[in-house]
């Protein structure tokens, strides 16, 4: 059964790769998070011009999700707010390892989208002014292109602010807005409209 969150989101649009239309949270936690990330991608559907879309391609993901992943020539984060609260191990001798210790604890879900009616850019756009506008509200905001398969995206991440305090935030420093244009090899941050 489509168990809606908002107008636009039902929550199996978040589940995981090969889950059913059935699929729900896994815990009240993980319902919260996906609730949130809904609720704030409603309000730039809203904004969107009547006759597009959002389609959500990644959204919670397992172990198996990250392997696909690689394996199809993307570059997932193991820190990715993809992990929906999930505890992560990372591995020894890594930056983020020296950073984090052996465990990453600190995601808050994220949303993979492509438009339709619109370009992935515009609708970075558009959420770029909602947000500094402070219409909704969201940890990270990344465009994504894969050269080699010519596609991109928008990568959505929950709100930090809702579910850790200000020093956390800051240690975290994730940047709100970047760019990758190498398939998530390398970001940058940027303050403009693309």
């Amino acid at each position: 059964m489509d168990q809606k969150i908002t107008k636009n989101f039902s929550f199996y649009e978040f589940a995981p790769s090969g889950a059913g239309k059935n699929w729900l949270p896994d815990s009240q936690y993980q319902q919260m998070m996906i609730t949130l990330l809904a609720r704030n991608l409603q309000i730039i559907r809203e904004q969107m011009p009547p006759y597009s879309f959002i389609t959500i391609t990644s959204a919670v993901r397992d172990a198996k999700d990250y392997d696909r992943l690689k394996k199809n020539g993307y570059n997932p984060s193991e820190t990715s707010d993809h992990n929906f609260g999930n505890a992560v191990q990372l591995k020894p001798g890594t930056d983020k390892y020296k950073k984090f210790g052996p465990t990453y604890n600190f995601t808050v879900g994220a949303a993979d989208c492509v438009p339709t009616g619109i370009t992935a850019k515009e609708l970075f756009n558009i959420a770029m002014q909602l947000i500094k506008n402070n219409k909704c509200f969201f940890g990270q905001v990344i465009y994504e292109y894969n050269p080699v398969k010519k596609v991109d995206w928008v990568h959505f991440g929950g709100y930090y602010a809702y579910f850790f305090s200000d020093p956390i935030v800051q240690f975290l420093g994730k940047p709100l807005f970047r760019k990758s244009t190498d398939n998530g090899k390398t970001y940058q941050g940027i303050d403009n409209p693309l």
